[in-house]
């Protein structure tokens, strides 16, 4: 009997623990039932999901109150826009009153103080002999301004704030035609220039060999006087100068 139950328990242990249960089913402890069982004791019965946050959508009174803000910062950019926008044309009136201001400011002689005349004749000498022949009754002798003259004079004046410059398109282009060549207006003011400073109301004077272009023509006058006529040898008649002064009237071919 002893040898009998000692065999059952041998066999019982080799072939791993069970559970006795009351209705005498035996269960390994490692059962796939058994795990199952516990991991279904540990889930959450319920579980909640999350749901998205709803959205607050803007109205039509809202969208309708921003339309009309930026409606309205719009309209004032574009007022503020043209205000300060360059005025590109003028009246007639504001013309004049613009050329008037411009002659107050700049001309170094008002009209009517100097008696000034160009000349296209090329020097001086062809200038005077011009005059003796059309104009022999005039005894005054006016006073004779050559560009080359006056621009030398200011090249070869020392420590002058243009002597370098001058001399520097001098050496450049040769005596004969450098002056041809100086930068836009530069002649005109060197003229200018030298007027003032040798020149007085009352004075008549002849600028020889000038202008060589309309706009060396109307800076003149802008800047420095009104001129009363210019002096055209025949065969500069077609000339754009000549044209120029024959629409005003102070065009003389000789």
């Amino acid at each position: 009997m002893l040898r009998h139950l000692s065999k059952n328990l041998l066999a019982s242990s080799r072939r791993g623990p069970y559970i006795n249960a009351s209705s005498m089913k035996r269960l390994p402890l490692s059962s796939a039932s058994l795990l199952k069982a516990r991991y279904s004791s540990t889930k959450s019965p319920t579980t909640k999901t999350n749901k998205p946050a709803k959205i607050d959508a803007p109205g039509f009174k809202k969208i309708f109150l921003v339309a009309i803000i930026g409606t309205l910062i719009f309209v004032k950019t574009v007022q503020s826009l043209e205000k300060n926008k360059p005025k590109t044309s003028l009246s007639e009136e504001e013309f004049d009153n613009v050329v008037n201001g411009l002659k107050r400011r700049m001309a170094i002689f008002p009209q009517g103080d100097v008696d000034i005349k160009f000349s296209l004749f090329p020097t001086v000498e062809e200038t005077k002999k011009t005059l003796r022949k059309t104009q022999s009754n005039d005894t005054s002798e006016p006073q004779f301004v050559d560009p080359v003259s006056v621009v030398d004079y200011f090249r070869t004046l020392k420590d002058d704030r243009y002597e370098a410059l001058l001399n520097e398109y001098y050496n450049e282009y040769g005596p004969d035609t450098y002056v041809d060549n100086l930068p836009a207006g530069m002649l005109v003011m060197l003229l200018g220039r030298y007027l003032k400073e040798n020149c007085k109301a009352g004075d008549k004077l002849i600028v020889v060999n000038f202008p060589h272009s309309i706009t060396d023509a109307t800076k003149f006058e802008n800047e420095i006087s009104v001129v009363t006529t210019i002096l055209v040898p025949k065969e500069l008649e077609d000339s754009n100068i000549c044209k120029y002064y024959e629409t005003v009237g102070k065009a003389d071919v000789i």
